[in-house]
């Protein structure tokens, strides 16, 4: 094996190994989730725990990412002979060595199937797993969760059939444990959606959380020091730290900055760009703001000029600023990733530059206060995060999930801009080049 577990994830698959039924693993971001669950994959069928495995994730990248992973830990020709990636064909990354297939036998054959929530109806009905391990990341309905049971050792419905047991259990998820089957889900409730449509519904891995055991990773190999502390104290995770290998981590330009650009790209980990553009509505959900947009083209033409070897993200709350950040990238023919923050979940890059776009005379931020929504945008850099947007609007402005949510009572865009200013980064002011 070629990737060493760090001891978060050896605690964690030891105790999976150990126990049954199904439970949770919190990761924060760039904790090792898929990793973590890869390894428990490999440990399960190399030691003789289990003779089969199904790992199961919503989106096609996710489900890449679990076949990517078992690539490194079993190499080349042990993830060709063991595992098998089923389900929709174009969605699975053929650079990877593990075959692509949906022929029931030869998947029956393999002792790893990776298979996205959508195509495990393509699997046959008289496949069964002895374990599972299912990524939670990006599910917004109750039923992607459980439909991965429907393949457990021992289905539901005939296991009680044939035992004739009556089974007390107040939730569907004690009640799987209960009847055999094995799962081990791995999220973060701290970066999931509700699976309903209020912001104060549980997540999917909420509902893990709430009806069965779990255990959490505090070390993540993404977020160097400040950036993991900012994370860990805006979300309350209790202890998130920087592995010792990337604690220090830092961005260096290998060109002169542009003087326009010196306070923006300086070495703090955290820079907040204090800048004061007009929101405009589009539709009845979303927003755009064109000088946000423009000032984060002309931040990503400078890091391209400066440090061209860096990936660099542009994230964003709305779809239709996205959409007009995009629109400015394509006119000046500079490519960079352009990410809602639903999309940008799994994600990770070098810089990533987060524009805000909110700023109305009410203060009302809107969708934009949730936890998860900023939590997913916060943790997706590895050197440097540059936060665009008004300060004054995040500091003072007013959330719908502060006045809806009765489990996060928190206004989470003060609590950002706070943190941001007083202990982990800096707050500067725009130049003038950027509102032009």
């Amino acid at each position: 094996m070629t990737i060493k577990l760090n001891p978060d994830q050896s605690r964690v698959l030891n105790w999976r190994i150990k126990s049954g039924g199904v439970a949770g693993v919190i990761g924060p971001a760039g904790c090792g989730k898929t990793t973590t669950g890869s390894f428990l994959a490999v440990k399960m069928i190399c030691e003789g725990y289990a003779k089969n495995v199904l790992l199961v994730a919503f989106t096609n990248s996710a489900a890449n990412e679990f076949a990517r992973e078992l690539s490194m830990v079993l190499g080349p020709e042990g993830s060709k002979f063991l595992c098998v990636r089923s389900g929709y064909a174009p969605g699975a990354d053929p650079r990877l060595p593990i075959p692509f297939s949906n022929n029931i036998e030869l998947v029956r054959a393999k002792k790893i199937v990776i298979c996205t929530t959508q195509s495990l109806k393509r699997l046959s009905a008289s496949i069964r797993f002895e374990n599972m391990i299912i990524d939670e990341a990006g599910i917004e309905r109750l039923e992607h969760l459980l439909s991965p049971f429907a393949l457990g050792i021992n289905q539901l419905g005939i296991h009680l059939i044939k035992e004739n047991i009556s089974y007390e259990a107040n939730n569907i998820i004690e009640l799987a444990s209960k009847c055999g089957i094995v799962a081990t889900v791995v999220g973060d409730p701290k970066q999931s959606r509700p699976i309903g449509l209020a912001d104060y519904d549980l997540s999917a891995m909420e509902w893990v959380l709430k009806c069965a055991r779990y255990d959490t990773l505090y070390t993540t190999h993404r977020l160097p020091d400040k950036l993991a502390m900012l994370v860990d104290e805006f979300a309350d995770y209790g202890g998130l730290n920087s592995s010792p290998e990337i604690a220090s981590r830092r961005f260096e330009a290998i060109h002169d900055i542009d003087e326009n650009f010196i306070e923006i790209l300086n070495p703090e980990v955290i820079t907040w760009v204090n800048l004061n553009g007009n929101e405009m509505m589009a539709g009845p959900s979303s927003w755009y703001n064109e000088v946000e947009a423009k000032a984060c083209v002309r931040i990503c033409c400078e890091l391209k000029r400066v440090a061209p070897s860096k990936s660099i993200s542009i994230v964003t709350r709305y779809t239709e600023q996205r959409r007009t950040i995009l629109k400015y990238l394509q006119h000046l023919d500079i490519e960079s990733r352009v990410l809602t923050t639903t999309g940008a979940l799994g994600t990770q890059a070098d810089i990533v530059i987060f524009s805000l776009v909110r700023n109305n005379p009410e203060r009302l931020v809107g969708a934009l206060g949730s936890l998860q929504d900023l939590n997913v945008a916060i943790s997706r850099s590895k050197e440097k995060l540059i936060i665009v947007g008004s300060f004054e609007m995040m500091l003072n402005g007013v959330t719908s999930s502060y006045n809806l949510n009765p489990r996060h009572k928190q206004n989470f865009p003060q609590k950002l801009a706070r943190l941001v200013d007083k202990k982990y980064g800096m707050v500067v002011e725009a130049p003038k080049i950027l509102y032009k």
